[in-house]
C-alpha cells in the first residue's frame, strides 16, 4: 500500500536551509564590511582630492588666489578665495579622519594646514594622510608646480 504525502516541506527541512544560510551570511559578512569600509575611505580620500582640484581651477579660471583649510581638531576641510568669502565646509564622516598634514614637508602639528592656491595654478606643497578606523590610510599629495594632486595608498601607489 502507498501513501500519498502532501506535497511540501518539513519544519526540519525548513530549519535546515536557514542554518546553511545564517552559516554562509557569518563567514561573508566580515569581509564584505572590510570592502565597504575601504570603498568608504577611497571616497573621503577623493573628496579630499577633489577639493584640492576645484581650488586650483576656480583659482586658474577666475584669476584670483583660493586656500584649502584644513583643520585636524574640528575634522573639516574648508574652500575660500583669499578673502575669505566663498566658503564650503566639508566635514569628515566619523570613521574616517585627518591623521596627519605636512606643508613643505614639515608637519603641522598645532593649527590648521592652509594650502595656497595662484591664478597660475601652481600651489603649496601639502600632505593630507587620512586614516580609516580600520587603520587604512590614503595620502592626499598637492604638486608645487603644477598645482595638480593625487591620492597614494599607504604602498605607495599613485592614482591620478
Amino acid at each position: 500500500m502507498t501513501t500519498v504525502r502532501d506535497q511540501g516541506f518539513t519544519i526540519l527541512e525548513i530549519l535546515v536551509v536557514v542554518l546553511v544560510l545564517a552559516l554562509v551570511l557569518a563567514v561573508t559578512y566580515p569581509s564584505l564590511s572590510r570592502g565597504s569600509a575601504a570603498l568608504h575611505m577611497r571616497t573621503c580620500g577623493r573628496d579630499v582630492l577633489n577639493t584640492f582640484r576645484y581650488a586650483r581651477e576656480k583659482a586658474v579660471t577666475e584669476q584670483t588666489g583660493m586656500m584649502v583649510t584644513i583643520d585636524r581638531d574640528r575634522q573639516e576641510m574648508t574652500l575660500s578665495d583669499n578673502l575669505g568669502r566663498g566658503v564650503r565646509t566639508y566635514t569628515m564622516p566619523k570613521d574616517v579622519r585627518i591623521h596627519r598634514m605636512a606643508l613643505g614637508g614639515t608637519e603641522i602639528l598645532n593649527g590648521p594646514l592652509v594650502v595656497q592656491y595662484l591664478p597660475n595654478g601652481s600651489a603649496d606643497d601639502a600632505e593630507v594622510l587620512l586614516q580609516s578606523a580600520t587603520g587604512a590610510q590614503l595620502r592626499i599629495v598637492s604638486d608645487p608646480m603644477t598645482g595638480g594632486a593625487r591620492i597614494e595608498s599607504e604602498q605607495g601607489e599613485s592614482f591620478r
